[in-house]
């Protein structure tokens, strides 16, 4: 097996999923990284930092590495930091079970397990003591954070800025919050990068299932299972790592395999990613690494406020370093 970083027959063209969309500025920039040498050698540290459980004891990794979950959380920080910008509507229990793509009952479960958990804290507005404003922790930022900072991570491996933007965001609530609140608000507007890419979705739909598909794909691009780490993939070391059962293992490896993502054989030993699938993930995953950036050099300089439609049409990529042509 290859080490990963070999050219795929794909290499530098955008999957169908949104080809329609390439000279849309994210998606010219994601075109532009899919060429690059550095681009396979940044997912693969990507992967590897998604697939470390978390340090807490409190079971982060299986609460927020679920979609519905992970974007109910996602939509408490585009409101609060929304309300921050512009004095728009307040988060509240109420906005956010009306913006949630998620029941009443689901909403009010999952903010009752942030306040329980210290990711959410409930405070009584002074002008009208019966409204109850939910401000999200630094903690909840960095947990929402955690898959978007390791892709401007990656960004800034390929193509170094003056400053560690990553950095600076991990230490700056306000700055992060607009960050994420900033992709929350393109998010609602058009979801351009996210729900094309069907296999990763679903992927996301189940319990850890995305670090779950860290860990294989870490192993694809280090080419192969470490031998360090013979037993990386098994059921038994996945189960452990991520605090699931063995059999859930089984199911997210059973259903990838159906859906034509990817098989690992019985022992974790050796992983086979299908073509298409890496494809589909290297797209996305380009995308991630463009849209994170292009909103980071935004914040950095003061510019949130920008008109969204400046990501959603052909223009001048503003801010974005110019990358090498070179092959991969």
């Amino acid at each position: 097996m290859n080490n990963g970083f070999e050219p795929a027959c794909n290499s530098g063209r955008l999957h169908p999923a949104v080809a329609a969309y390439a000279e849309w500025p994210v998606w010219s920039r994601a075109g532009d990284l899919l060429r690059s040498a550095s681009f396979r050698p940044a997912l693969h540290a990507y992967c590897r930092a998604m697939m470390q459980p978390p340090e807490m004891a409190w079971p982060a990794d299986k609460f927020f590495g679920q979609k519905l979950r992970y974007l109910v959380s996602y939509a408490l920080i585009g409101q609060d930091a929304r309300w921050r910008r512009s004095g728009g509507e307040l988060a509240t229990l109420s906005s956010l079970q009306r913006a949630a793509h998620a029941s009443a009952r689901q909403v009010s479960n999952l903010v009752a397990s942030l306040k329980l958990g210290g990711y959410v804290v409930a405070i009584r507005c002074s002008h009208d003591r019966r409204v109850v404003r939910l401000q999200p922790t630094m903690t909840l930022l960095l947990e929402i954070a955690r898959s978007p900072l390791a892709f401007l991570e990656a960004s800034e491996r390929i193509d170094p800025p003056p400053r560690p933007l990553a950095t600076q965001l991990r230490v700056e609530s306000a700055m992060l919050g607009d960050w994420l609140g900033y992709s929350y608000d393109l998010f609602v507007q058009q979801d351009l990068y996210f729900s094309p890419f069907g296999n990763i979705v679903r992927l996301t739909e189940q319990d850890c299932g995305y670090p779950v598909l860290s860990a294989v794909l870490s192993a694809h691009y280090g080419g192969g299972v470490d031998k360090a780490d013979p037993v990386l993939l098994s059921y038994g070391a996945l189960a452990e790592r991520f605090r699931l059962s063995r059999q859930h293992i089984g199911n997210i490896f059973n259903e990838a395999e159906r859906r034509g993502c990817f098989a690992v054989d019985p022992g974790g030993r050796a992983v086979t990613v299908m073509p298409d699938f890496l494809w589909e993930f290297e797209t996305w995953a380009a995308g991630q690494i463009a849209l994170y950036r292009l909103i980071a050099n935004q914040v950095s300089q003061g510019r949130c406020g920008q008109a969204i439609d400046a990501f959603h049409r052909s223009a001048p990529q503003a801010g974005l370093g110019a990358l090498p042509r070179s092959g991969r």
